[in-house]
């Protein structure tokens, strides 16, 4: 008998499970918050326009670190992906559930203005306090694991931000009348 033990096996044994753990991670994580969202704004398409800039974040996120060419380790990645998610929906709910009051009184140019006006300071507050606190972890700690969450936490939040103060916007105001024909009434 054969006992295989130490750090390479314990990363094999990551690596092999990090793919299908992955995926039933965000696909269960994505029918969650789904649910969740179509129950808050009663809105097919709300739900799903809102699911796609999160996801889309993260993938923009994750590909950016490796495009650079930064290592990234299997628990980074997880751990990243969930918080960069909570932050990004918690976003887009303050901006959706916001242009979905102001649409019922407003026209659509009107609504995404009012939106903006009312919420991004909130947004800006809490972006910029996720990404500073990434930021400085990832670069202030000695530990590669930990430094790289921190760094890809503050990347993620900025391109969360990003993404839902500039194309969040558009897309809502690109797709009102599929928002408003999948809304119940």
């Amino acid at each position: 008998n054969v006992l295989l033990v130490g750090n390479s096996i314990n990363a094999r044994d990551l690596k092999s499970t990090f793919t299908k753990d992955n995926i039933i991670i965000t696909f269960v994580t994505i029918i969650f918050i789904a649910l969740i969202l179509l129950i808050t704004f009663k809105s097919f398409g709300m739900a799903l326009l809102l699911i796609l800039t999160i996801e889309g974040s993260i993938l923009v996120n994750f590909a950016l670190v490796t495009l650079t060419g930064h290592k990234i380790f299997f628990m980074s990645y997880i751990v990243v992906s969930a918080i960069q998610m909570g932050a990004t929906i918690d976003y887009a709910i303050v901006i959706g559930s916001r242009y979905m009051q102001l649409r019922k009184k407003k026209n659509r140019e009107d609504a995404i203005l009012g939106t903006l006006h009312d919420r991004l300071s909130a947004i800006i507050t809490s972006g910029l306090i996720l990404l500073s606190a990434g930021f400085l972890v990832g670069t202030i700690t000695t530990s590669s694991v930990i430094s790289s969450i921190g760094l890809f936490l503050g990347l993620g939040t900025l391109i969360s931000l990003l993404a839902t103060m500039l194309f969040l916007p558009a897309i809502l105001y690109t797709f009102d009348s599929f928002i408003q024909k999948t809304t119940i009434k």
